[in-house]
């Protein structure tokens, strides 16, 4: 068959037009999930383009903001203890241990997770679920994946997981929020913990990132699957706790600060007796 010049030229536009929009901005991080990962095992191609087109997908200047300026890494122990060591986060763990007391000791039977620790992990991480982030988780991870090549292939990897669980979920991908770094739901679990490691506690047939039985049984089970130790109270610095517990944010400060807050919860939950 033969083509005329004008539909030769109509032709090559069109499928120039097309190359560059595959080539853009967003489809830096596009290619990345359709190279690097499974993702057409479960999305077509143009269903992946379809939210990469989406009018909701931006990068976000504020979480890089954020990663320049992480507490973790730029405020000594002191000064990021005291950011959770409040006199109302305190006393909101006591009322919370009060409050879930019968809820904390059967995960505590079934798991041998101290009930403590995981009030002081959802302390910090949103204040008993009052906090648990602003930002869209799929722009969070898009935004790190095409600007911080360190956490590149991570965040992709979280993009892939977070995709997974939109479909389960029969969700839009964007209509979940969570942390600057990605996690979301009041235990502030990254996406492929969550797929992974996250528990239909009180058996409804759903895994809730936003219930407080799906949440706590979910942390206690977490623990235990990296390392949190049967029949142990030993919370000293690198012991096998606190090592469980610097897996859910691979920091020094955050694990020292979740035993402290654990250890002054002890002192005022006996105080109140």
């Amino acid at each position: 068959m033969k083509l005329n010049i004008k539909t030769t030229l109509y032709l090559y536009f069109c499928f120039s037009a097309l190359f560059a929009q595959e080539k853009g901005a967003n489809y830096k991080v596009f290619n990345k999930l359709i190279n690097e990962t499974k993702i057409q095992e479960h999305y077509s191609v143009n269903e992946i383009r379809t939210i990469f087109e989406n009018p909701a997908l931006k990068e976000e200047p504020e979480i890089l903001q954020r990663f320049k300026k992480k507490p973790e890494k730029t405020k000594t122990y002191k000064e990021y203890k005291a950011i959770f060591f409040t006199e109302t986060r305190l006393k909101g763990g006591v009322d919370f241990y009060f409050q879930h007391k019968d809820l904390l000791n059967k995960i505590m039977l079934e798991f041998d997770v101290d009930p403590l620790i995981l009030i002081s992990i959802v302390a910090i991480e949103t204040n008993y679920g009052k906090k648990y982030g602003k930002y869209s988780v799929f722009n969070s991870l898009y935004t790190q994946t095409a600007n911080l090549p360190k956490r590149a292939n991570w965040a992709t990897k979280e993009l892939y997981e977070l995709l997974l669980y939109s479909k389960k979920q029969n969700i839009s991908p964007f209509s979940l929020y969570g942390s600057y770094a990605g996690a979301f739901g009041y235990g502030q679990f990254i996406p492929s913990s969550f797929n992974r490691l996250s528990i239909d506690y009180d058996k409804n047939g759903e895994k809730n990132p936003y219930g407080w039985e799906d949440v706590l049984g979910s942390i206690a089970f977490y623990l235990t699957e990296n390392g949190y130790p049967e029949n142990n109270h030993n919370f000293s610095f690198r012991s096998p706790i606190w090592r469980s517990i610097r897996t859910y944010n691979r920091s020094d400060k955050y694990a020292n600060t979740i035993i402290d807050f654990r250890n002054e919860l002890s002192r005022r939950i006996f105080l109140s007796y």
